[in-house]
């Protein structure tokens, strides 16, 4: 169905994309760039080719306090400047989660109220009829409660919760993605939807004990039906919710449909390592390894993934640093529930976060407001080498991991 739309895409890219990892042309630096606060502007003065930690962290006040909630960044524009969308967009969770992960790692009040101030219209997004509310809602309201023990958080990600297990079809045994909740004449899951399970995994543990049920039977059908037997994805997947029976896999965001789309092998990998921390379960961490170790197996020298690993693994065609860091963010998580493993899964993470903390991928001496650039949200859709915010998220996560685990981040710049 979206195959002429890759190709026309693809043939874009090809004319007029600018792919390869090196910085984007600068344009002329936009008017009214935001300023940070005076503490952040100081810690950033004290070393100005300083630690990526600081440069990120910098990056994340100036977006923050330069833009007004509900205008929530998605992606930057040809200029740099952010492409803001409204509350109900799935990517309106990511700038708030970003702050409350730089929170939890410095315990600065003030990144507490930016984290509160950019969350609080989400808090109407409860009943909001779409898979994506695990995106939203747990790294956001369920965060806090994890951080600040905040009830009110608390109580808000778990009625999200609720609307979220509302999708779940016993029949199918999977949570429907994109469809209308009622739809009678499709059921579509993709690979994406693993890491909306958490929202579930969570409220099992704080009063909804039903719903881990719900996450498993998701997550093991998944496991099942969209991760080959080589450890690559398939990025969707088609039912009859009458019978349950799977009909066919496709993709609507990679190359064609027997592809590997890279963001969503990097969902994979984050998705069953999730899974497995909050079950145990150790068909959950065989696949986040299977997965992983597929995804690694296929990158460039670089360590940076192009937006599809079934494409030319070259220029024009563009990378996708977002899917380098959701997956430097997994085996991060990955070497903490399995220590036999772990060594093997830093170095891998280690060479991701080393690439992404370079000039050829971060936004330093460029006028882009996103802290990474070279990201491919959805290249059908014309949606490439841009910075996104949920690159951003992950890598700060990613390098809040690094620090707790591993050691300081400046090793990486």
């Amino acid at each position: 169905m979206r195959q002429g739309l890759v190709a026309a895409a693809l043939a874009a890219v090809a004319v007029t994309g600018c792919s390869a990892p090196s910085a984007p042309t600068a344009p002329p630096a936009p008017s009214g760039t935001p300023v940070a606060t005076a503490r952040d502007a100081s810690a950033a003065a004290a070393d100005p080719a300083g630690p990526v930690l600081t440069f990120a962290d910098a990056r994340l006040a100036a977006t923050a306090d330069g833009l007004a909630p509900p205008a929530y960044p998605v992606r930057t524009n040809p200029d740099g400047t952010w492409l803001t969308k409204d509350a109900e967009d799935w990517t309106a969770g990511f700038l708030p989660a970003a702050l409350w992960r730089v929170f939890e790692r410095t315990r600065d009040p003030v990144w507490r109220d930016r984290a509160e101030r950019w969350q609080a219209p989400l808090a109407s997004e409860t009943t909001h009829d779409d898979t994506d509310l695990g995106f939203k809602m747990f790294m956001t309201f369920a965060v806090d409660h994890q951080l600040t023990g905040d009830e009110s958080a608390k109580q808000t990600a778990l009625a999200a919760a609720d609307t979220l297990a509302a999708r779940f079809n016993p029949t199918v045994g999977l949570i429907r993605v994109w469809d209308d909740r009622d739809d009678e004449e499709k059921y579509q899951v993709n690979i994406d939807a693993m890491m909306n399970l958490e929202l579930l995994y969570w409220a099992g543990q704080n009063g909804r004990p039903q719903y881990t049920d719900i996450a498993n039977r998701h997550a093991q059908r998944t496991m099942t039906d969209l991760v080959r037997p080589d450890g690559s994805t398939s990025m969707f997947g088609g039912y009859d919710q009458r019978t349950g029976a799977l009909q066919r896999t496709y993709t609507m965001q990679g190359f064609k449909d027997d592809s590997t789309w890279a963001r969503g092998q990097a969902w994979a990998i984050y998705g069953f390592a999730t899974a497995y921390r909050y079950t145990q379960d150790p068909r959950y961490l065989e696949t986040a390894h299977r997965t992983a170790d597929w995804f690694t197996g296929h990158l460039p020298p670089d360590r940076v993934p192009y937006w599809d690993f079934d494409v030319p693994q070259a220029p024009p065609q563009p990378r996708d640093t977002s899917a380098a860091a959701v997956a430097s963010s997994a085996l991060l998580e990955l070497s903490q529930v399995d220590p036999v493993r772990a060594a093997g899964d830093v170095d891998a993470a280690r060479g991701m976060l080393r690439s992404l903390s370079s000039p050829e991928y971060l936004s330093r001496n460029t006028p882009f407001r996103s802290i990474l650039i070279h990201g491919t949200q959805n290249l059908p859709e014309g949606q490439q080498d841009s910075g996104i915010m949920f690159g951003d998220y992950y890598f700060v996560e990613a390098l809040n991991r690094w620090e707790r685990q591993v050691g300081p981040s400046t090793q990486l710049g």
